[in-house]
């Protein structure tokens, strides 16, 4: 895109038929075009700082780019020949921008959206967005164009990925990252990223299901599975004990976890519910007839939240303030090993991940040391 209406001033008059091509795409990006043979120094400064992040010389008809790809409030100044030249400033008002949430995770893409709104509102611009579950928000959120994951989105002037980004060497990517997103909460990753002022827990808006809760059904959802092993309550008698306090007191326990019995190894508790396999929309049902989910760590439990129903989470492989604040979170006793995950980087590859412990008798002593009794106390105090 060639830009000739931002703050700009020509003092070389010589050089006047070279334009700036400018945009933002995935970091700062300035080409200059033109037949007039000349040197640019162009530095890309971070207003908010007043810090040169990254300066080149470059000729014309050669382009340069600095690699932060996070946003960042940018001017731009270039100086032909060591003389000031012009000077552009981030305006994404009445533009396209793009933002990829760089995840397939119900939880994460529920965590993210309502953070990219609000980076559209900051900023007034004409959002495009990518989810895996476009369908889940397209209703909701008139003001923004969604497409799908690895489709076109042209005329940009800016684009932004949404993710837990790593090099190599296992460490955190900070071109991508402005700071290590395990050492904050999953909406403050995205918030970082976008550069949008952290005010807490956003409810994502979902689509609208014409769902009342039958007061003459009494019914409470679990979610027993998740993606890694140190995910689950893996306390062996639990999950038991809690879904026979539920029945003893008349409520019926349906499960909405789809992997079924006996998954990697998991026993199921008895006397539960299975709910039949199907679309989404119809675990949005039961949560929304439900006086109660109790989950781990896992996007069902993120769901819960995003529809108000009071939600019971248990981990001990994240630390207490990781995930959602409006939820009865219960974690490790004091003195038990937790929190791994926002320490670490999670081995996708080994389902029985347990850095600190694995292969010893405290392999996943943070949910083996969570109790019965610890979940039942939370329940008391709405059911």
């Amino acid at each position: 895109m060639i830009y000739d209406n931002l703050v700009k001033n020509i003092n070389n008059k010589k050089s006047i038929q070279n334009k700036v091509i400018l945009h933002f795409v995935r970091g700062p990006y300035v080409e200059i075009k033109g037949p007039n043979k000349s040197n640019y120094l162009v530095k890309f400064i971070d207003k908010k700082t007043n810090t040169t992040k990254y300066e080149t010389t470059i000729e014309n008809n050669c382009w340069c780019k600095c690699s932060i790809e996070y946003f960042v409030d940018w001017k731009i100044e270039i100086y032909e020949e060591g003389i000031f030249w012009a000077e552009y400033h981030y305006i994404a008002e009445n533009r396209r921008v793009y933002i990829a949430l760089d995840s397939k995770a119900l939880g994460d893409t529920l965590a993210w959206l309502p953070y990219v709104n609000e980076f559209r509102k900051k900023h007034k611009c004409k959002l495009v967005v990518s989810t895996f579950m476009n369908d889940f928000f397209k209703s909701e959120y008139s003001d923004i164009e969604f497409i799908e994951p690895g489709e076109t989105a042209n005329d940009l002037y800016a684009m932004y990925c949404i993710g837990l980004f790593y090099n190599e060497d296992n460490s955190i990517n900070f071109f991508k990252n402005p700071i290590d997103p395990k050492e904050v909460t999953l909406q403050r990753m995205c918030s970082d990223i976008l550069g949008v002022d952290y005010v807490g827990d956003i409810r994502p808006l979902i689509k609208k299901r014409n769902i009342k809760r039958d007061e003459k059904l009494k019914q409470v959802c679990i979610g027993f599975h998740g993606t890694a092993q140190a995910k689950f309550w893996n306390n062996l008698d639990g999950w038991q004990k809690v879904v026979d306090w539920c029945r003893s007191r008349g409520y019926i326990v349906k499960l909405l976890s789809k992997e079924g019995a006996n998954y990697m190894g998991n026993k199921l508790p008895n006397d539960i519910v299975f709910h039949p396999p199907g679309p989404i929309e119809k675990v949005i049902d039961e949560l929304m007839k439900s006086y109660a989910f109790i989950g781990i760590g896992s996007g069902l439990s993120w769901l819960s939240w995003a529809l108000k129903t009071p939600t019971v989470l248990i981990s001990g492989f994240s630390y207490d303030w990781a995930e959602m604040k409006d939820c009865y979170r219960i974690s490790a006793p004091i003195g038990k090993c937790e929190g791994c995950f926002n320490r670490l980087r999670l081995d996708a590859g080994d389902w029985n991940w347990c850095p600190d412990h694995k292969g010893t008798d405290r392999q996943f002593e943070c949910t083996k040391s969570i109790t019965s009794e610890m979940v039942i106390k939370e329940l008391e105090k709405f059911l």
